[in-house]
């Protein structure tokens, strides 16, 4: 019949699958679905991040701990030190560069020498929402790196794992509204634009993660929609039907997967 069409998530099957899956896996590992009840919706405001007069990597560090307390890992010990500035776009008068593609490393998680660090890219310091998505995903590095089992996939994609990690930490919107940059600057003569892709998992991948979020910790899909970029609400709100179409015992589900076959 007309308008009775199931309503699709943006991303194809296969994605999706391993999507819920994974959210499955993050829910047994990390705190199980008591824990994922009630998680806050992480937003960007000044309820979440106030307003600072810190500069430099002063301000970076303030960030830091802010997205660490968060995420629950306020006493997870881990160093936060500058990293390589990225590329300048200008190159000489009247002339610029398109950088497509990852690019350099907006951040880096290592271990060494018995101490955890992350790296970050100080030009991020210009827009600090995209400086919070990096370190909610480098942060989740180190929540995979305490993880007993492999993610659904193996470690081939623990990095798609650990975008979806920072989502199941509650900064889907963050990390949806980071994960493709445009650029554009004229001065004098001089113009030029760039599009980044940031990441691992695509702006649909996070936008249906958020629903799984969303559905799963009942957070209200409004207030996440009216802070996505505009182009993001449609997929959002697609993925949002398609969750709670397919899975209406959304925790029940997650609880009761069996991931054997993942693995």
């Amino acid at each position: 019949m007309f308008g009775l069409s199931k309503p699709r998530p943006p991303v194809d099957d296969e994605e999706y699958d391993w999507l819920l899956a994974c959210f499955a896996w993050l829910s047994r590992e990390f705190g199980g679905n008591s824990g994922l009840r009630g998680a806050p919706l992480i937003l960007p405001s000044r309820d979440f991040f106030p307003h600072s007069k810190l500069t430099g990597h002063d301000r970076a560090l303030e960030l830091f701990d802010q997205v660490k307390a968060l995420a629950g890992m306020t006493e997870w010990q881990c160093d936060l030190i500058p990293g390589a500035a990225s590329r300048e776009h200008r190159v000489t008068t009247g002339h610029g560069l398109r950088h497509e593609g990852k690019g350099p490393p907006l951040g880096t998680f290592e271990y060494a020498n018995g101490r955890y660090r992350i790296t970050y890219d100080p030009a991020s310091l210009r827009d600090p929402a995209t400086l919070v998505a990096t370190f909610a995903h480098e942060l989740s590095h180190y929540l995979i790196h305490s993880a007993e089992t492999a993610p659904p996939g193996g470690r081939e994609l623990e990095e798609h794992a650990t975008d979806l990690a920072a989502v199941f930490m509650g900064f889907g919107v963050l990390m949806a509204n980071s994960a493709k940059s445009f650029g554009q600057f004229q001065n004098f003569g001089e113009m030029g634009w760039q599009m980044q892709a940031r990441g691992y998992l695509s702006e649909n991948a996070l936008t249906t993660g958020l629903a799984l979020f969303v559905v799963a910790s009942g957070a209200d899909p409004v207030d996440a929609e009216a802070a996505l970029k505009d182009y993001l609400r449609k997929p959002f709100r697609r993925a949002v039907k398609a969750v709670r179409r397919d899975h209406p015992d959304l925790a029940t589900e997650l609880r009761d997967m069996d991931l054997a076959d993942w693995r």
